[in-house]
């Protein structure tokens, strides 16, 4: 669970910086694809359900919906929920 620690502390505190969003993102979102075991394991980690709890803009800035929103934003909103979609799809069984 100490690996992804960074990435929650990535797309909370940087979530203005595009480069490092949308790397941790894509890390987030392969990882939520991976043998259905792992992620079972991950979706229990606090810092995944603090994500699939708290999936707004007061946690995570490039959800913020705002006039220079951008084709960037769009794509990293996309693979977040993507991610959490699969994420979500395991906890539920």
């Amino acid at each position: 669970s100490m690996f992804f620690l960074p990435s929650i502390t990535n797309l909370k505190y940087w979530g203005r910086c595009e480069p490092i969003t949308s790397k941790t993102l894509q890390l987030l979102n392969d990882l939520s694809i991976g043998y259905p075991f792992s992620v079972r394991k991950l979706v229990k980690l606090s810092a995944v359900q603090f994500m699939l709890n708290n999936h707004t803009s007061e946690h995570f800035s490039f959800l913020g919906i705002n006039n220079q929103s951008n084709l960037t934003d769009m794509r990293c909103r996309t693979t977040f929920y993507t991610a959490l979609g699969r994420l979500l799809m395991v906890d539920l069984g």
